[in-house]
């Protein structure tokens, strides 16, 4: 029942002529007293249901092609909206990163973190620049926060970043005030402590930063504050913990120094004289 009527409304047009001919001849044979009964009684009973319900059907059609229209527009803008705050807020970080660009003194290139370690830990993330742009092992990884990592592996055209976080990191830093230097290390990748000699001047709240020795990070880069200090199992010594100024698991953009360690100019210093001798 439900194809019939779908049919006559698809046709209305045609069933309409057809109906209304049909009723034309009828009436042009009857009698005037009946012409007025039998106009009477079609209009109330065929052609106004008919019509309102006519109107009613193609009102809903029109309503439900609106709602399709007005979701499809909806969801379009919510993407649109989407896109324009995720651009808002990248713009915002590498307004970020090209001031501290501007106001250091290193030698940065940029790159793009294009791939992470697919593990709990996360140790590690891969760059989108290599060998190719001068990219070599063991060059200082940092964004405008702070020290980040290190490169420990070089290709063409990408490059392995180790992260502080990496248990088998250890990283030489320094209290900015104090001047004491120590060793970072994490054995969770959460929990980030060096340990300091108990006379040592640390107090919460002192900035951490790179010592610059080891050849590895130049000196001053910001690794984080001192968050808490607890006392060891050996009395001389005190585990100093440190929170980091990077938020390891939001990078997307990163500086990569092109500084060569300053152990490779050694090595090359060390094999002259080889020659030499």
């Amino acid at each position: 029942m439900h194809w019939i009527f779908a049919f006559v409304v698809q046709h209305r047009n045609l069933f309409s002529l057809l109906l209304t001919v049909f009723l034309s001849l009828w009436m042009i044979n009857a009698q005037p007293a009946a012409q007025r009964r039998i106009a009477r009684a079609l209009t109330f009973s065929i052609f106004y249901p008919f019509q309102f319900t006519v109107n009613q059907v193609t009102r809903a059609r029109n309503i439900f092609a609106e709602n399709r229209r007005l979701r499809e527009e909806v969801t379009q803008l919510t993407t649109r909206l989407a896109q324009l705050e995720d651009r808002a807020v990248e713009n915002e970080r590498l307004r970020e990163m090209l001031e501290f660009e501007r106001k250091t003194e290193l030698t940065l290139l940029p790159a793009r973190v294009i791939a992470r370690e697919p593990s709990s830990l996360y140790r590690a993330f891969v760059a989108n620049r290599g060998s190719a742009h001068e990219v070599r092992y063991d060059m200082p990884v940092v964004n405008n926060h702070g020290l980040v990592g290190k490169v420990v592996q070089a290709l063409p055209h990408i490059s392995l970043v180790q992260l502080l976080k990496d248990p088998s990191a250890r990283t030489s830093v320094m209290n900015k005030r104090s001047r004491v230097v120590a060793i970072l290390e994490t054995e969770n990748g959460r929990d980030f402590f060096a340990q300091y000699r108990t006379p040592a001047d640390i107090v919460v709240g002192d900035t951490i930063v790179t010592s610059g020795l080891g050849g590895v990070f130049p000196k001053g880069l910001f690794v984080g504050t001192v968050e808490k200090i607890k006392e060891g199992y050996d009395p001389l010594f005190k585990r100093v913990f440190v929170e980091p100024f990077v938020t390891f698991e939001h990078l997307e953009e990163v500086f990569i120094v092109k500084r060569p360690p300053e152990w490779t100019a050694v090595d090359r210093e060390l094999d002259s004289l080889e020659m030499e001798r």
